[in-house]
């Protein structure tokens, strides 16, 4: 191998694309653009919540309905009796009830369609709770101590926002590389190129090189816009979260490019891609934990480098882990095999296609 023509074939490909405007614009906005999306539209706590209370308590429940008028997650609306409170959540008109009873009982009636504003809703009861009782001197049976890790009230931005830089720097990773060689294949560059006495392992390692210039920038980009646009907390090392990112974004660009050394046209790699990234989006804890998910299907998550990605971002960012951590060395351990096992059969295909 030499790498006077991998630096060639690298700086040849890094060319073409910084030419071509509307990709240079896809690959440099269009991260930027989905990580905003995704912290605007998921992840964010509900608030204007139409919320009923019906007080037969006589006062002696004040501090509770005090508590939750305060709240800037609800809107407070009185009611006299249960049945017309009830009647307008089936109506749709209010998510939820709260009866002060006068026994002081407190009975909860909610709209269960929707399970982040019924969790908002327990929140906001429990926190109105604590605070009538911590003016009488009193407090719940229960006591809920600080977390070992995380806030007291997390918002799902919190576990989201790792999985969405997973996705994001997986998704674009791969779909930047591949479509690599399919117009150098129609063009005839490639088989001039292998023609020359260059090795599929150049060609590959060239294309990377190039490719690895964008990725930097993307992951600087997509993890400034998650910490500071969306106050993503990172308490562990930074470094150490920007390396795993970028060792995931190659080990993404490798099966993109193995992708692109099967594929015919940029359509069948379209085609190649779209049930990957569905899978990744579905099965990486991203959306949901791993742990939610039925056993047959575990292994299929565990066998994609996004699951422990994912996992080690949020051991980075939230619980403050760095490399003395089993969970994050396994991240980066996992990463670099599965890109290296991609090559290697990106290379091979490409041999036998020569």
């Amino acid at each position: 191998m030499k790498m006077e023509r991998v630096h060639a074939i690298g700086a040849r490909k890094f060319a073409s694309l910084r030419r071509d405007k509307q990709m240079f614009g896809f690959i440099v906005l269009m991260p930027a653009i989905q990580i905003i999306l995704f912290g605007i539209a998921i992840g964010q706590t509900p608030y204007d919540l139409d919320f009923g209370v019906i007080d037969e308590s006589d006062g002696a429940l004040q501090g509770v309905e005090t508590g939750l008028a305060a709240s800037h997650a609800l809107i407070i609306h009185e009611y006299d009796t249960v049945a017309d409170a009830r009647a307008d959540i089936e109506e749709g008109a209010i998510w939820g009830a709260l009866l002060l009873t006068e026994e002081g009982q407190l009975e909860l009636h909610l709209d269960n369609s929707n399970q982040q504003v019924s969790n908002t809703i327990l929140i906001e009861v429990r926190n109105a709770m604590e605070a009538a009782l911590a003016e009488q001197g009193a407090s719940l049976p229960m006591e809920i101590a600080d977390p070992v890790f995380g806030e007291r009230d997390p918002s799902f931005i919190d576990f989201l926002a790792p999985g969405i830089i997973t996705l994001v720097c997986f998704m674009f990773s791969t779909i930047l590389t591949t479509i690599a060689f399919v117009g150098e294949r129609y063009d005839g560059t490639l088989d001039r190129v292998f023609a020359a006495g260059t090795k599929p392992s150049e060609v590959l390692l060239g294309h990377m090189g190039a490719f690895s210039t964008i990725l930097i920038g993307q992951v600087l980009v997509v993890i400034g816009i998650a910490v500071f646009a969306f106050d993503t907390p990172v308490n562990g090392n930074p470094i150490i979260l920007f390396l795993l990112a970028l060792m995931l974004g190659w080990a993404a660009m490798c099966l993109g490019l193995l992708i692109s050394s099967k594929a015919k046209s940029e359509f069948q790699g379209v085609q190649l891609n779209m049930p990957i990234l569905f899978t990744v989006l579905l099965l990486s804890g991203i959306l949901w934990p791993v742990e939610a998910l039925p056993e047959w299907i575990q292994p299929v998550s565990y066998a994609l480098p996004t699951t422990w990605t994912a996992e080690a971002f949020r051991s980075i960012m939230i619980r403050g882990w760095g490399l003395e951590s089993t969970v994050v060395l396994t991240a980066f351990a996992f990463d670099a095999v599965f890109a290296v096992v991609m090559l290697g059969i990106a290379s091979r295909t490409l041999r036998v296609q020569e």
